[in-house]
């Protein structure tokens, strides 16, 4: 299957992560043995990338901007899908690393 496919499926099914919920993998990732999973909502899409609000326990809530790394794999791919992303503090632009997102809570 093309990557750009389920994309463009989520385009037509007028899929949009805005407003939902999502598990953000900080450490590891989806099927590691050794993972840090924190909870988060999509409060906007903005260049390309999506802001986060995370909400991990014993911790201050904090805003990152997720941006997709593969081709063909973005936030229309979500529906679908965990997708890799860049993160960054959305305050300051520092990179934290590459996490992954998933729809839904922990």
């Amino acid at each position: 299957m093309p990557l750009h496919l389920l994309e463009r499926i989520g385009r037509l099914l007028r899929f949009s992560p805005q407003g939902r919920a999502v598990r953000v993998w900080v450490e590891g990732m989806p099927g590691a043995d050794e993972t840090r999973v924190v909870p988060g909502t999509i409060t906007e899409l903005r260049d390309g990338g999506a802001v986060v609000y995370l909400r991990e326990r014993g911790r201050e809530p904090r805003w990152i901007l997720a941006v997709p790394r593969d081709p063909g794999w973005g936030l229309h791919a979500m529906w679908f899908s965990f997708i890799a992303v860049d993160a960054f503090e959305l305050e300051n632009g520092e990179r934290l690393g590459e996490w992954h997102l998933r729809l839904g809570s922990p």
